[in-house]
């Protein structure tokens, strides 16, 4: 009568295994690559059509349970980060697997690639507009009239004329006083000055077409845009005087 109820006892376990074995567990933790734990990221264990999944807590463990031994791929996945899987992972009844630190990477992270820094220059003449002219400050640097702007002035288009011993300049034969200068868009009136040749940005020349703001010149225009802060502190950083 014992030796019947054995075999029997033997018979049901042998037939239904998961009764004779517990569950595994995987244990774990995830980081970021400065060594943070990841609260909330998510992971699973995979193994054909289960799916167990967990999150981390505040110190970035987990726990995936229960899970019928076999093999399994888990899975992280964190906002921001690189997806990773560990495949194969072995879970053994009644056993918890502990999987090393995994540690992920941000998906923002670029791969390390040379720049190469150039300035920029705009071109001199501007098809659209053929009777304007644009000379930025690294065009002018090496002027020899730089230190007087209205000579340098007189020297960047042939179209522009300045009488013998006078700072007078005269646009493709306009009258005397038809033209005018403007300094951050401010009319000058008069002969130009006050306007110290390092600060000046670009120098814009008009000799026909102008436009309707520059209102009743009939001549041309030269129009002077000065350095901001911002450019005076940008070109001490380019290493430019």
């Amino acid at each position: 009568m014992r030796t019947l109820l054995h075999v029997l006892i033997a018979s049901f376990l042998f037939n239904n295994p998961l009764l004779a074995q517990g569950p595994g567990e995987i244990h774990g933790k995830v980081l970021d690559k400065e060594g943070s734990p990841l609260f909330m990221a998510t992971i699973s264990a995979e193994r054909g059509d289960v799916l167990i999944g967990a999150t981390a807590s505040e110190d970035g463990r987990f726990v995936l349970k229960p899970l019928a031994p076999g093999l399994y791929t888990v899975r992280f996945s964190y906002v921001g980060m690189v997806p990773v899987e560990s495949m194969n992972v072995q879970v053994t009844a009644d056993k918890i697997t502990r999987l090393a630190e995994q540690v992920m990477n941000s998906n923002t992270d670029l791969p390390e690639f040379e720049v190469e820094t150039y300035f920029w220059t705009p071109p001199l003449i501007d098809v659209a507009e053929p009777s304007k002219l644009t000379f930025v400050a690294s065009q002018l640097e090496d002027n020899p009239l730089r230190k007087n702007p209205i000579a340098m002035i007189s020297t960047l288009s042939p179209d522009i004329y300045r009488a013998p011993g006078t700072d007078e300049l005269y646009f493709r034969g306009s009258r005397s006083g038809s033209m005018a200068y403007f300094v951050d868009g401010v009319k000058v009136t008069g002969r130009l000055s006050g306007v110290p040749p390092s600060s000046i940005s670009s120098v814009t020349i008009y000799t026909g077409g102008l436009p309707a703001r520059y209102g009743d010149v009939t001549g041309g225009v030269v129009a002077i845009e000065s350095k901001s802060y911002f450019d005076l502190y940008m070109q001490r950083k380019a290493g430019i005087r």
